[in-house]
C-alpha cells in the first residue's frame, strides 16, 4: 500500500495524550460552564461534554443558542459577565470573535477578557485575527481547530486522479470562506491547477441567495472541474442537501473540508477533523483550565495531528465515479 495513504488516512478519534486526574484531584466541586452556540448542539459539544462526563469533572452547563443571529451574542456576553461562570466554550469563528475580540479591537467593554475561553470548530484561529501564534494567545483563552492543512486535503485530491481544476462555492460573508479561498488559490499557484470562484451572491438584506447555490453550480459544471470543494462555511453546510443534489445531477466529485455534508449530505468525500474528535480535544483544554488550573495562555491552540478520509460510496454510485481501491481501504466508508 502506498506510504503515504498509510501514513496520511489513519482515523483517529483523539489524538494527544491526556493527563490523568484523580477522583480527589476533582473533588465535589461543581463547575459553570456557558456554551455559546451558533447553530445548536453538534457533535462538537457532544464530545466535550463527554469527554469531561468520563473524566468525572462535575460541571453545570449554562447553553445560549444564537441560532445563526450575531446580534444575540452582546446580551448573552452580558449574562455571562453576570453568571461569572468558571469556563466559557465558544463554536465557530463568528461567535468566537465577538465574544474575545478581535487583535486589534479587543476591549473588557465588548469582549469577554477576564474568564477562561476555550473556543472550538474555528478554521483559522491566526487568519481570523483571534491571535497572532498558534503557540500561545497571551490572554484569556485556548482552542481546537477543526481545519486540515488545505495542501493536506490536496494530496488527498491528486489521489484520487489528476488536478487541474477545482470549482469552489463560498459565502463571501463568512469569514472561514473566503481565508480557505485564500489558501486554496495560493496552493494552486504552488501547484499549477486553476482555481474557478463561485462566490453566493448576496441579497438587498444582507445575505446569500440560496437560489446563487444553484446557478453557480449550473455555471460552474461546465467548465468540467475535477472537483466542486466546499469550504468550511455554515450557510452551505445548512444547505447541503440542496448542494449536494444539484451537484450529482451534474455528475460532479463534491470533495468536502467538512464532515457534515459527507455523512448527512452525501458529499462524495474529503479528509476531515471529526466535529466528536475536536469537541473531546477541546474538552481536554477545558479540564487542563478548570482541574489542574493551567492558564489559558499556556495551552496552545492546536488541530488534530491525524484525521479521518471519509467516502460516500451511495454518492460514488450515483455519480459513477469511485476512487482507487488503495484508498477505500483505509477510508470510512459512508452509505
Amino acid at each position: 500500500m502506498n506510504k503515504l495513504l498509510s501514513i496520511l488516512f489513519i482515523v483517529a478519534a483523539f489524538c494527544f495524550t491526556p493527563i490523568t486526574v484523580s477522583a480527589q484531584s476533582s473533588g465535589e466541586k461543581q463547575y459553570t460552564v456557558v456554551m455559546l452556540l451558533w447553530r445548536g448542539m453538534t457533535d462538537a459539544e457532544r464530545g466535550f461534554i463527554d469527554y469531561l462526563k468520563t473524566e468525572n469533572v462535575n460541571i453545570n452547563y449554562i447553553v445560549k443558542n444564537c441560532e445563526k443571529d450575531k446580534t444575540r451574542l452582546s446580551d448573552f456576553i452580558d449574562e455571562v459577565k453576570a453568571i461569572k461562570p468558571d469556563l466559557v466554550y465558544t463554536f465557530g469563528t463568528t461567535v468566537t470573535r465577538r465574544v474575545i475580540g478581535a487583535l486589534e479591537s479587543r476591549s473588557a467593554d465588548k469582549n469577554i477578557l477576564d474568564i477562561p475561553v476555550v473556543f472550538n470548530i474555528v478554521s483559522d484561529p491566526v487568519g481570523a485575527k483571534l491571535t497572532a501564534s498558534m503557540e500561545s494567545s497571551k490572554s484569556n483563552f485556548t482552542g481546537v481547530s477543526h481545519s486540515v492543512p488545505i495542501d493536506t486535503q490536496i494530496k488527498v485530491m491528486k489521489k484520487v486522479k489528476p488536478l487541474n481544476k477545482i470549482a469552489v462555492i463560498y459565502n463571501p460573508l463568512e469569514r472561514n470562506s473566503m481565508l480557505t479561498v485564500a489558501a486554496l488559490k495560493i496552493e494552486a499557484a504552488k501547484q499549477n491547477f486553476s482555481v474557478i470562484e463561485a462566490p453566493l451572491e448576496i441579497s438587498s438584506n444582507g445575505k446569500p441567495k440560496l437560489d446563487s447555490i444553484f446557478n453557480n453550480i449550473a455555471r460552474v459544471a461546465q467548465s468540467e472541474p475535477d472537483f466542486l470543494y466546499l469550504p468550511p462555511d455554515s450557510f452551505l453546510i445548512a444547505n447541503a442537501d440542496s448542494l449536494i443534489t444539484t451537484a450529482n445531477r451534474y455528475k460532479m466529485a463534491s470533495f468536502s473540508s467538512t464532515e457534515a455534508p459527507i455523512r448527512k449530505s452525501g458529499a462524495l468525500l474529503g479528509i476531515v477533523s471529526t466535529y466528536y474528535s475536536v469537541g473531546k480535544f477541546a474538552g481536554y483544554k477545558a479540564k487542563q483550565i478548570l482541574l489542574d488550573k493551567v492558564e489559558p495562555a499556556s495551552l496552545p491552540i492546536e488541530t488534530l495531528k491525524k484525521f479521518s478520509l471519509l467516502v460516500n460510496i451511495s454518492t460514488a454510485k450515483k455519480i459513477d465515479f469511485f476512487p482507487p481501491v488503495s484508498m477505500l481501504a483505509v477510508a470510512e466508508v459512508v452509505k
